[in-house]
């Protein structure tokens, strides 16, 4: 069965991609921290949308299996919290930030069969976190606000399925900005990194190629797989040599502003939402290294990538 997801994402007081966001830029330095091990920062491209047929109607996932699991299950520890961001969830006139204790889903896709409507996930949120991380980015010069009702998206809810499908962990969730400047996003991730010395593991959901009008095309011409076109593998490939190559800080910083420029950038982002997690996953993470923890391409069309990144050690 081939699933799409609904093209539009979940967007707030704007109409355009590219008005600028009220954000004050601050100065961070990049230090190394002492203490070990912390939780990663990941960048994951999520799955499309959960499969249904592997979990139990009404009821959240009993046996969801992914290759993210082993991310997360080759380390001891398991964090205390979750802060995500992801590609479906965009304000305008600075951040929001979830503070409720618990959280509803957000089914923010339509004309699907009604199982996709009884999938579940009931997890806590942590308003603790929400104020700690919400003083982190106002200090370094962002305007935050709070969001109590909002419910989790599918961008967040469908990797969870299978990254924690006991909803064992809070989880806060953070907006993505509505920017001219991609380096916004690497910075609202820099501000948040000292959240992984408190035991926070910090989460990117997005995808780094993401042009439904060509996979929609692929598929009126009825041969949606194949090999991926020409400049899906130049953009993928240098995203991988921007986070491999990079050793941190500054060089990573710049590396991935770089991929903006690429040609190639226009037809793998159409709009930036879905690549953003990219920079905000490797800004919390830009102490560390880089590395990619999942390849390869999506069986179900080659328009995707599956490449994910961790940065920090086995946690």
């Amino acid at each position: 069965m081939i699933i799409i997801v609904d093209p539009s994402t979940h967007k707030e007081d704007h109409h355009h991609h590219h008005r600028s966001s009220p954000i004050v830029r601050s100065s961070i330095n990049y230090g190394r921290r002492q203490r070990s091990p912390l939780p990663p920062a990941l960048l994951l491209s999520r799955p499309r949308q959960p499969n249904v047929d592997r979990f139990p109607r009404g009821q959240r996932p009993a046996r969801p299996r992914h290759p993210w699991q082993k991310i997360l299950a080759s380390g001891p520890n398991r964090p205390k919290s979750l802060l995500v961001v992801s590609a479906h969830w965009e304000t305008d006139n600075g951040l929001k930030i979830t503070t409720a204790a618990k959280h509803d889903l957000l089914y923010d896709y339509y004309g699907f069969s009604p199982e996709f409507y009884d999938v579940k996930y009931p997890a806590d949120g942590d308003p603790l976190l929400a104020d700690r991380a919400s003083r982190l980015l106002k200090g370094a010069g962002f305007r935050v606000s709070e969001e109590k009702s909002r419910g989790l998206d599918h961008g967040v809810f469908t990797p969870l399925l299978y990254l924690f499908p006991g909803c064992e962990i809070p989880v806060v969730q953070l907006s993505l900005p509505v920017t001219r400047d991609p380096n916004d996003y690497f910075m609202i991730g820099k501000a948040l990194a000292p959240l992984r010395d408190e035991g926070v593991l910090i989460l990117g959901l997005g995808f780094i190629l993401h042009n439904l009008r060509e996979l929609f095309r692929a598929m009126r011409s009825g041969k949606p797989s194949g090999p991926p076109p020409d400049w899906m593998t130049d953009f993928a490939n240098r995203v991988r040599a921007a986070i491999l190559e990079s050793r941190t800080g500054e060089e990573l910083q710049k590396a991935l502003l770089a991929t903006y420029d690429a040609p190639s950038y226009r037809m793998a982002a159409p709009s930036p939402e879905h690549y953003a997690p990219v920079l905000f996953a490797a800004g919390a993470g830009s102490e560390d290294k880089g590395t990619l923890v999942i390849d390869g391409w999506e069986s179900l069309s080659s328009l995707f990538t599956n490449d994910s990144y961790r940065f920090g050690d086995d946690y």
